[in-house]
């Protein structure tokens, strides 16, 4: 019996599970809502794009033959349906149903499904501060902001960086920006050692 899945999430998780399901489960629709644009990607390798280890962002999309995880190949490669910037707005149990609005046209629909999956991932903590909503000031939230560093960077706009974080990601982008580009860099931790956790 064919089922209908929805999956909200689709930068690692989300269109792995995607794909497992296909394999185990061939006749079942399976679909994948993500409010990005770029999605399939490994958000721990983002510092080796910035630092150019990784030279061009699709190849953090790619597969091992260089075919870029988009929505056509999911839909043509693995038989999964992909919507990208559309936004996952509410969820109805009773109706096993999911609210959801494309961001470039602003429709609102329901997607109905048998079994739903959140692979939401994590966000980074935005610091109750004044100015961490100023031109120059990023969260690594998704590739979108790390082209935009490395495009700052690259044009020779960015001198000094702070990286509040001490965790993995947060070494990796401060080597990132000393190591290939020279940047002064500061890294932060609130907690007593680096690697906290």
């Amino acid at each position: 019996m064919s089922k209908k899945i929805v999956i909200v999430g689709g930068v690692a998780a989300g269109p792995k599970a995607a794909c497992r399901m296909k394999r185990l489960r061939p006749g079942w629709d399976v679909t994948v809502i993500d409010q990005d644009s770029l999605i399939s990607y490994g958000g721990c390798g983002i510092p080796y794009y910035v630092c150019g280890d990784v030279s061009d962002e699709k190849e953090l999309r790619s597969t091992s033959f260089h075919m870029v995880r988009d929505e056509n190949f999911f839909d043509q490669a693995k038989g999964v349906n992909v919507l990208t910037r559309t936004r996952v707005t509410g969820i109805d149990r009773q109706a096993k149903a999911v609210f959801a609005r494309n961001l470039e046209t602003d429709e609102e629909y329901l997607v109905p499904y048998d079994k739903l999956l959140l692979a939401t991932g994590a966000q980074p903590v935005t610091l109750p501060i004044p100015g961490v909503d100023l031109d120059g000031v990023f969260s690594i939230a998704d590739l979108h902001k790390a082209i935009e560093i490395k495009k700052r960077i690259a044009r020779g706009q960015v001198a000094k960086a702070v990286v509040v974080g001490g965790g993995a990601i947060g070494i990796e982008m401060a080597e990132a920006f000393t190591d290939l580009w020279g940047v002064e860099t500061t890294l932060v931790e609130f907690m007593p050692q680096l690697l906290p956790r």
